[in-house]
């Protein structure tokens, strides 16, 4: 499947579980609301598993010159670029403080994706991997 058709399917509820190399488990809720024709507001909620402590974090998706850029709330710099992927490269790396980040989306289809982020470097050396699956709810308001 071509990334700009994940694009226009992603709206919706996610159930995700999300494994932190030698931390912890996440489970939770992305819930994606299309805002115009080449951006996604997505509100991703969850507890850390065997625990109750909560998270949550804002995200945006654009789709901007046949690019799928993903945006992280930032409370110091609002949103900013964490990873561009297009049907060339489902791969994205960049630097954030001497560390090493690369994005890979792993699979998708219609009802389920998967991404690993690999952090490499001085400060951080940990595997982040994330499964979604479409939840049969249409979406929630936030």
């Amino acid at each position: 499947m071509k990334l700009a058709n994940f694009w226009q399917h992603l709206p919706g509820l996610w159930d995700f579980e999300r494994s932190i190399s030698n931390q912890h488990t996440q489970v939770g809720l992305l819930n994606v609301k299309t805002v115009n024709y080449t951006l996604h507001s997505a509100f991703e909620s969850g507890v850390y598993k065997n625990e109750e402590q909560t998270f949550f974090r804002n995200y945006q998706f654009s789709w901007e010159n046949d690019h799928l850029n993903i945006y992280g709330s930032n409370p110091k710099d609002g949103y900013v670029l964490l990873h561009s992927l297009s049907d060339e490269s489902r791969v994205h790396t960049h630097l954030c403080n001497k560390d090493s980040y690369q994005f890979e989306l792993e699979k998708f289809d219609l009802n389920n994706w998967s991404s690993v982020i690999t952090i490499t470097g001085p400060k951080k050396n940990t595997t982040i991997k994330t499964s979604y699956s479409r939840n049969t709810i249409t979406s929630i308001n936030f």
